[in-house]
Parts: C-alpha cells; sequence; structure tokens
C-alpha cells in the first residue's frame, strides 16, 4: 500500500493526481509511469535486499528524532485470505514510531502461533535504544 492506493493502477492514478509535486525535485520526460512500468519495476526488486535498505533508513530515522515511543501491536490483514485455498488471513505484529508516523517493521506471526513469538523477532531487528517501547497486553 502506497499513498492508500492498493494496486498498481491506484498508484498510477496517484502519481498523476500530484504530477507537478513529483516535478518539483523529478526529471518526468514522459510523465508519470504507467502502472504496468510501477508493477515490471516492484517486481524486479529483491525483497531481502529492500528490506535491509529499509531497515537502515528507519533506523537513521529513528535515531536523528532522539526519544521516540514506538507501539508494538498485531493486526490481521483485510482481505488477505484465500477462502478456495483454505489459507488463513495474514497476522501481522508492527512497530509503529507515534511522534513520526512511521511503521519500522513488521514481522507475520508464524500459523498456528501466536503474537508472543513474534514480539521478539520484532524488537531483534530494530536498534531502539532511548526509545519507549509499549506492547498491547498479549506481549506482557
Amino acid at each position: 500500500m502506497l499513498c492508500r492506493a492498493e494496486d498498481w493502477d491506484a498508484i498510477a492514478q496517484f502519481g498523476r493526481a500530484k504530477e507537478a509535486f513529483f516535478r518539483g525535485f523529478l526529471k518526468l520526460p514522459n510523465g508519470i509511469p504507467s502502472a504496468d512500468t510501477f508493477a515490471r519495476v516492484f517486481s524486479m526488486i529483491s525483497p531481502k535486499q529492500f528490506e535491509a535498505c529499509f531497515r537502515r533508513w528507519i533506523n537513521a530515522i529513528v535515531g536523528a528524532t532522539g526519544q521516540e515511543q514506538i507501539a508494538i501491536d498485531d493486526k490481521t490483514m483485510r482481505r488477505s485470505h484465500n477462502r478456495c485455498a483454505g489459507e488463513p488471513p495474514l497476522h501481522i505484529v508492527s512497530a509503529f514510531a507515534t511522534h513520526s508516523r512511521l511503521v519500522l517493521g513488521q514481522v507475520k506471526t508464524e500459523e498456528k502461533s501466536n503474537d508472543i513469538t513474534a514480539f521478539p523477532q520484532l524488537l531483534e531487528q530494530l536498534l531502539l535504544r532511548g526509545c519507549i517501547v509499549t506492547i498491547n497486553t498479549m506481549g506482557c
């Protein structure tokens, strides 16, 4: 999900709606990319490399903002199930920086598990020195 757009068509539409803004810092000789272009580009990105880069960027932001409150919480993702295949919805645990308003990281809970196993996994991935970390009652 990007800027409340849930598919490539909506992302391209958002780009066209904000084209003047993007032209302020991007060269767009051919205009805003099409939905197909967004899909092709994002399909070529290695998820593991993207995650590593994203984590470095997030940790730099959290370090630069000083003391931050990090809210750890779990959510079941809407419309993420596949009833035909018998797959349950995706359940994740997220770390949210309340001041910066950024999701710092997410961990998928294992099937037939619960949040308690995901909380330590998520906390190990983040550099949270000097931060206040809150967690829901399941984590207590």
